[in-house]
């Protein structure tokens, strides 16, 4: 309906009342319907918060989308008294509400943080502060209420109830502003829920229960602490017209998503919350189901629990190892391959709301499940910095030794530093581990590179964390390190090398004679091994990874006696106290080594003829 002909048709009505600090729409409506002895469907009719003779339902929608100007004009207030009935005053700083006016993505009536599903409510603030005009109509049911992040009254110190404290069910449908609409008897204290007595009283004309819900209740021992208080006055803060919104908004995004991983970590962060709260909180989290994205993304309903996780979460955020304790936790999560973990995609959902703080954080733990575009290849995490090129194959011995080595990963080390360099490369060019592993020429079966077995046991023993903290301390160095060596090039231009036979000639014609009648033997096999050696070298791989064009050349049968051999003449070439023989081969491969990776890094654009010089 066209909005002036709306506000033409809205008469003002006889009498009227003066909104509350605080209150909501719905609240408002029920003062205002019992001083006019109206029932509150009716009411809602004469203010245009209903439309059609037929409706009966007064829906909570009208928080985001009254007609402001004409329900005033009913009313007879203020525009901006009618505004602060509603939801869209913070709009700019709750995501959920802006997200609900934008028509972005899931329809607000099912975004799980927007409304609670049951109402909250502080009985104190529902007796009023005593005036003349609270004790006739009641104190103001809260528009904050409706809000899952309210679980603590401030004034009066207390968690805020939800239901009845009669006990019975509540209805399932749980998307009106008002239950039983055609009752005008009720005070605006009591409860409409219907009447757990009468199976007849289902309908909106059945009996209420009628308890008053504005009645002294002792909460006994069971009251806040005073960190569950800072955190309920924080979020109220965040509403506040003078607070920042964009802060706001990253705030309540955080809140979000860390709440989500510690119900997906759970009971891991058992330890951020109150003992007595935690059967709250098993409860709740017993009743997510499978742990999908949908439901970890779901707060609370009760009022307690609800308090126990975002305070948690707030004390979460705030530690000073922000990173270490986010994979800790998503580790916690995951029971297969963590590309499938629910909370990645929550985190992805929400990210560009999310503070920078968080995002940095969380990234290496997620780094996996971030992607350019929907079914798309995975975004790079690292933009600025280090390149995809300066990191060589086999993680340089000295970058190893300065951040991984004091880890102490004992027989594991040759893989943590494979997959050390895996990940530098994926974090500077995106993609999978596999795309990364296939850049460094390590990933001959071209499928999805994993770390070894081994290695997985020990990150699980011994704390992913601490392995990711150290690989972004050396991510951080290489960033601005000066003079890093381009390790693509290298690998390029030696792209199916080895030493051509006049070359190899010259080379061992400068070796020192061996005495006795046993000679070292100087064949193809020894030039291959060589010139894998200095194929790794250069590059800074394993020979394992080199090119092998001269064995590649021989029978079958003799390829298979080569590679019996392999291992023994490496180990003799790479071990700390070689024979003589191999100590005087490996001087002069390293000197030849050296010599081949000036020209190589002197000359970015030759192009070197693949094959035997």
């Amino acid at each position: 309906m066209d909005e002036t002909l709306a506000n033409a048709r809205t008469r003002p009505l006889a009498r009227s009342l003066d909104p509350l600090a605080g209150e909501s729409l719905g609240g408002y409506l029920l003062r205002l319907a019992y001083r006019l002895h109206l029932t509150p469907i009716r009411l809602a009719h004469l203010t245009g918060c209903a439309t059609g003779p037929t409706t009966t339902r007064i829906s909570r929608r009208l928080l985001l989308g009254l007609d402001i100007n004409g329900f005033a004009q009913a009313t007879r207030l203020t525009r901006n008294e009618a505004l602060a009935l509603t939801l869209i005053p913070w709009a700019d700083r709750y995501p959920p509400i802006a997200r609900s006016q934008s028509g972005a993505g899931r329809s607000a009536s099912t975004d799980d943080w927007l409304f609670n599903n049951s109402p909250r409510y502080c009985p104190q603030c529902l007796a009023g502060d005593g005036s003349p005009i609270q004790q006739q109509y009641g104190g103001p049911w809260k528009k904050i209420w409706h809000l899952p992040i309210a679980f603590i009254c401030p004034d009066h110190r207390v968690f805020l109830q939800h239901g009845c404290l009669s006990g019975h069910p509540l209805e399932r449908d749980i998307s009106r502003l008002i239950t039983q609409t055609a009752d005008s008897t009720l005070h605006p204290a009591q409860c409409r829920q219907p009447r757990p007595d009468y199976p007849a009283a289902r309908g909106r004309k059945g009996p209420s229960c009628g308890a008053r819900l504005d009645q002294p209740w002792d909460p006994g021992p069971f009251r806040p602490s005073l960190s569950t208080l800072e955190t309920q006055q924080r979020l109220l803060d965040l509403l506040d017209p003078c607070h920042p919104a964009k802060d706001a908004v990253r705030n309540f995004a955080d809140l979000r998503v860390i709440t989500a991983l510690l119900c997906a970590s759970w009971p891991l962060g058992r330890d951020l919350i109150d003992p007595s709260m935690i059967p709250a909180v098993t409860e709740h989290i017993d009743g997510l189901g499978a742990g999908v994205r949908r439901a970890l993304d779901t707060p609370p309903k009760d009022a307690t629990a609800t308090a126990a996780l975002l305070t948690a979460a707030a004390a979460l955020l705030a530690t000073t190892d922000l990173q270490g304790t986010l994979a800790q936790h998503l580790q916690a999560t995951s029971a297969g391959h963590l590309s499938k973990a629910p909370w990645a995609r929550i985190l992805s959902r929400h990210e560009s709301s999310c503070s920078e703080v968080l995002r940095q954080a969380a990234e290496p733990a997620t780094r996996a499940y971030r992607r350019t575009r929907p079914h798309g290849t995975k975004a790079p995490a690292r933009t600025n910095g280090y390149r995809p090129e300066h990191i060589p194959a086999f993680l340089e011995q000295n970058w190893y030794q300065q951040h991984l080595a004091p880890l102490e990963c004992g027989s594991c080390y040759k893989t943590m530093r494979r997959t050390a360099a895996v990940l530098l490369v994926q974090w500077a060019a995106g993609g999978s581990m596999g795309d990364a592993a296939d850049f460094l020429g390590i990933n001959n079966t071209r499928s999805q590179y994993a770390p070894s077995s081994g290695f997985y046991q020990w990150l699980g023993d011994h704390g992913q964390a601490r392995f990711t903290a150290a690989l972004q301390d050396l991510a951080r160095d290489l960033d601005t390190a000066s003079g890093l060596i381009d390790y693509l090039q290298r690998r390029e231009a030696l792209r199916g090398w080895s030493l051509a036979p006049d070359a190899w000639q010259e080379l061992i014609s400068r070796l020192p004679p061996v005495p006795g009648p046993v000679q070292p033997n100087l064949d193809d096999r020894k030039r291959q091994e060589a010139s894998a050696f200095v194929w790794a070298y250069v590059t800074r791989g394993e020979p394992r990874f080199a090119p092998r064009p001269i064995e590649a050349k021989q029978p079958e049968q003799l390829r298979r006696a080569w590679r019996l051999g392999r291992s023994t003449t490496w180990f003799q070439l790479s071990r700390s106290d070689p024979l003589n023989h191999y100590s005087a081969l490996r001087k002069l491969l390293i000197l030849h080594a050296d010599r081949l990776a000036r020209e190589i890094d002197a000359t970015p654009s030759c192009k070197w003829r693949l094959g035997e010089d």
